[in-house]
């Protein structure tokens, strides 16, 4: 997903994703390593990182959201001056 997102992911004592747009530095998320599945408490985490709702989360993950579409989403929410 953060890939697709467009998401520079680098594995290291942790999964870590930097967000950059033109070159600035927006936001970072990461997952454990140990967290092989995406269940309990972690899904809400990364969704807080990543600034998204429940509903933008859930099509990020399914894959119909584009970068497009989560940089126009960060723009409206101000995260994206």
């Amino acid at each position: 997903m953060w890939e697709k997102l467009g998401f520079d992911v680098v594995q290291s004592k942790d999964v870590i994703a930097t967000l950059r747009v033109a070159g600035k530095f927006i936001l970072k998320t990461k997952r454990s390593h140990g967290a092989r599945k995406l269940d309990g408490e972690i899904p809400r985490l990364i969704r807080q990182q990543m600034r998204l709702g429940q509903a933008e989360f859930d099509a990020a993950y399914d894959c119909p959201l584009t970068r497009n579409d989560y940089v126009e989403i960060l723009r409206k929410k101000g995260v994206i001056p």
